[in-house]
């Protein structure tokens, strides 16, 4: 199935709401996780570990399938070198940050702030896009990216000047300080991984780097965010507190069903990536910023406060404008 072909459009737009959706499922599910008090009963660096070896065991099995069917094919479905190996490290590293950012970010905002302020990942992909590919961006572009941020901005303003202890203040300046972030390295992590899956990394001068099997490809960014994982988790001090824990020691359903939802959405991304860009994967960020808004609001039994129905807009309408 070619790239041109209509079939192949229809798995490009089906993939985005796959995308939409389990964005908002790993939300809710890590949301649900946590314990009464806001805290989580297990250790949080273990789910993005277990989302990387969950996603590298899947592209595992497909470029088994591919390398025995491979003389079928005019050309090999993949080729290596060091260099291109080792490159797919530095954006392995930023989604591993931007992962784990995200429980504390959870923790310390709550579920419908992260998913609004999330969207700041898509200034910082705009400015990764200028910086690093030379993607010349419009005017109305920017103003949208800068629209963005003022909506991100807008959904945090107080109706109280007493709201919260000190203690709440802190935790929100955590919250927020994380919140740069994993905008930072998730919109590095993104550009450079596209830049990866085109073929316009170190593989750029094979004639054939663009026609790597995207399986293949998927396995070398795994590899290292599985090893970034176990690293993290070695250097844990409540894990080394207590040798031969069981890394799942405290996972209940919701855990567990985060992981399972963490490791769809890495490899749609991926597809999305190689197939369409980062503009396409921040646009179902955005949508999934509202859909998260409405069910949060919707399970807490409130009414959306009128700074985030702004927000929304707000955010919603720069993204809009941006596509155009």
């Amino acid at each position: 199935m070619s790239e041109s072909d209509p079939s192949f459009r229809l798995v490009k737009i089906t993939s985005c709401v796959l995308l939409l959706f389990f964005s908002v499922s790993a939300t809710i599910f890590t949301e649900a996780s946590k314990r009464e008090d806001g805290t989580y009963p297990y250790n949080t660096v273990v789910i993005p570990c277990a989302a990387e070896a969950v996603k590298l065991m899947v592209s595992s099995v497909f470029v088994l399938r591919e390398r025995l069917t491979w003389e079928k094919h005019s050309q090999p479905l993949s080729s290596s070198s060091l260099q291109s190996f080792v490159a797919y490290s530095f954006p392995a590293l930023c989604y591993f940050v931007s992962n784990n950012c995200m429980f504390y970010i959870i923790r310390y905002l709550g579920a419908s702030t992260f998913q609004i302020m999330n969207n700041l990942k898509v200034l910082s992909t705009g400015v990764f896009l200028y910086t690093f590919l030379g993607r010349k961006l419009s005017w109305l572009q920017w103003k949208a990216l800068i629209m963005l941020v003022i909506g991100c901005m807008v959904t945090q303003l107080s109706t109280s000047c007493d709201e919260g202890s000190r203690a709440n203040n802190q935790s929100n300046l955590a919250g927020y300080a994380l919140v740069f972030v994993s905008a930072v390295a998730s919109g590095a992590g993104g550009v450079f991984s596209e830049w990866l899956l085109k073929g316009k990394g170190a593989a750029a001068q094979r004639s054939n780097g663009d026609k790597d099997s995207i399986h293949w490809q998927n396995m070398q960014l795994y590899v290292f965010g599985v090893l970034f994982g176990v690293v993290s988790l070695r250097m844990d001090a409540n894990w080394a507190s207590v040798p031969g824990q069981n890394p799942f020691h405290g996972f209940n359903a919701f855990a567990y069903a985060t992981v399972a939802t963490l490791a769809i959405c890495g490899l749609l991304v991926s597809f999305i990536l190689k197939y369409l860009d980062n503009v396409a994967k921040c646009f179902c960020a955005a949508l999934s910023m509202l859909c998260v808004a409405l069910l949060d609001s919707f399970m807490n039994h409130e009414t959306i406060p009128m700074r985030l129905t702004l927000g929304i807009f707000l955010t919603g309408l720069a993204l809009e404008q941006y596509h155009l």
